[in-house]
């Protein structure tokens, strides 16, 4: 049995958010969003969720906003965590809460946003361990009342660790068999096998990643992305079988597709280099396959990855700067405008273009 559960009266909550807020005033207008968080107040845990989301993405700017939205999560999951680490649930909860949650334990100080964040106590307290463990509960619980595909791609980051670490799966067994072994998930059609050892894990990390990429999931699709590109880097060094690694090759370019097809920075640029140059990299090790060359196909991955920056845009930048070089020879203010927004984005990365 797993200790997170929902009665579903959240969808009273998500009636009045949409009747009140994105009937009047739509999904992100200062209105809306002052709405969401004056309904936050009243105690609605849909908007509580929302606010929480402004709050994590700095939409609302807050001296230590992963600490805030953290707190804001946690409320609209109706879940307390004491000083040791126990969480103390009710079923009044907006299941898709727990995923965020989940999120917090396994990125914390490690990945992603929240690799160097403000300190938030209530996690420093935890082993990784118990993170994990907590993890697992959250995002199985999530997808048994919603499909969310985060929380789906989640529990396939974990299978990927226990799989990959004998001390991590026999930690991790035991929650493992109860929250996800021979289950049927059926908001995301998805019926799970035993998970009787390492090998197990691996399997289901890749069933749970291609669900989520089904649903469109931009990082699920980068993580199969990368498995891909292990599997080639292996199948190359071995001398394998041209036709096996040129499938290999074709899915990792299909994986890299539908997340760069989202706008998804990382995954855009990566496509963009692999058709500049040929490389696929895994595990610091580089192949090269120079018969998928196609500069046009480059330059508009690259362009791509630059519409809904992030930092790794900064990299999709300096790639245009580098390969194509000539578009800038002539236009100042283009090469001024690129290397203002590197810089704004990557500072790293700003250091290396000026000595391109």
């Amino acid at each position: 049995m797993n200790k997170f559960e929902c009665d579903e009266s959240y969808k009273a909550d998500m009636k009045e958010y949409m009747e009140k807020i994105v009937e009047k005033y739509g999904i992100s207008s200062q209105s809306a969003e002052r709405e969401i968080m004056c309904m936050a107040d009243m105690g609605n845990k849909v908007a509580a969720k929302l606010y929480a989301d402004m709050v994590f993405y700095k939409k609302i700017l807050r001296r230590n906003p992963y600490k805030e939205a953290f707190a804001l999560y946690l409320r609209s999951a109706d879940i307390k965590i004491s000083d040791n680490g126990s969480f103390i649930s009710s079923v009044k909860s907006y299941p898709l809460s727990f995923w965020n949650i989940a999120y917090y334990l396994i990125n914390y100080r490690k990945a992603s946003f929240l690799e160097k964040c403000e300190s938030i106590e209530i996690i420093d307290a935890m082993s990784y361990t118990e993170r994990l463990k907590a993890a697992i509960e959250l995002s199985s619980a999530c997808i048994t009342y919603v499909d969310a595909p985060g929380a789906v791609n989640l529990i396939g980051r974990i299978l990927l660790e226990a799989g990959n670490d004998e001390d991590k799966y026999t930690a991790l067994k035991p929650v493992l068999q109860r929250c996800i072994t021979e289950r049927e998930f059926d908001r995301i059609s998805l019926r799970t096998g035993d998970i009787s050892c390492r090998e197990d894990c691996l399997r289901e990390a890749d069933n749970f990643f291609t669900v989520a990429a089904a649903a469109g999931y931009v990082y699920a699709c980068n993580n199969l992305a990368a498995r891909e590109a292990g599997n080639i880097i292996r199948l190359d060094a071995a001398g394998g079988d041209k036709e096996e690694i040129g499938e290999a090759v074709e899915r990792y370019k299909e994986y890299l597709r539908l997340s760069a097809d989202k706008y998804e920075p990382y995954a855009a640029n990566r496509l963009g280099l692999f058709y500049m140059t040929g490389d696929i990299e895994a595990n610091g090790q580089k192949v090269t396959y120079r018969d998928h060359i196609d500069q046009a196909l480059a330059k508009e991955y690259f362009k791509k990855a630059t519409q809904y920056p992030d930092a790794n845009s900064a990299w999709a930048f300096f790639n245009l700067i580098k390969y194509f070089h000539k578009d800038y020879d002539t236009n100042i203010e283009l090469m001024n405008e690129h290397m203002d927004y590197i810089k704004m984005l990557n500072g790293k990365v700003y250091d290396l273009a000026m000595e391109l």
